[in-house]
């Protein structure tokens, strides 16, 4: 049986059954090669599949699973208690404004007889300076107590030169 595809080949004289022969041996070599290359990919899917087992099956009997569970319910604890602490720090704040954080003590003599600096004004006062002057004042008659409030680091009545100085004093810590 002579082709023209052969002759033009320069294959005209060639026996077809030969033809025939490497193209068996051909499919052969083919499907040795496919088994070859699919006994690999079985070993790495084998290989693959254990250690998906090991991360899913997990030590002591816990799996991947059950410990991103875990992880995700104590990051929603977490972020529910910061939210929390959020707003209880806010609170704290807040309260802090109004809470005396701030004194000054002036001793002074009211009477220049007397020594020791016996008198003494005293002035506590808020984040926003408001809050309390007391002016305890001691003389050989007996001591006497004055009060005045402050506010916005101010006295509607007027101060003495140490009621004026523990203000003062006050105000800038």
């Amino acid at each position: 049986m002579q082709s023209s595809i052969f002759n033009s080949m320069g294959l005209g004289a060639t026996d077809p059954a030969i033809w025939f022969i490497i193209l068996f041996a051909l499919s052969v070599l083919i499907i040795i090669i496919l088994i070859a290359v699919s006994s690999g990919q079985k070993k790495k899917i084998a290989a693959l599949t254990e250690r998906v087992d090991d991360l899913t099956s997990g030590e002591g009997g816990k799996s991947l699973e059950e410990e991103l569970d875990q992880i995700i319910a104590d990051n929603e604890k977490l972020l529910k208690d910061t939210e929390k602490n959020t707003r209880d720090i806010s609170t704290i704040y807040g309260r802090l404004k109004s809470v005396y954080q701030k004194m000054a003590i002036v001793k002074y003599d009211a009477y220049d007889q007397l020594g020791g600096e016996m008198s003494a004004v005293v002035v506590i006062l808020d984040e926003n300076n408001n809050g309390v002057l007391i002016n305890n004042v001691y003389s050989t008659e007996g001591g006497y107590v004055y009060t005045r409030e402050i506010e916005n680091g101010k006295c509607k009545h007027e101060l003495g030169a140490e009621e004026q100085q523990a203000l003062t004093e006050a105000i800038h810590k």
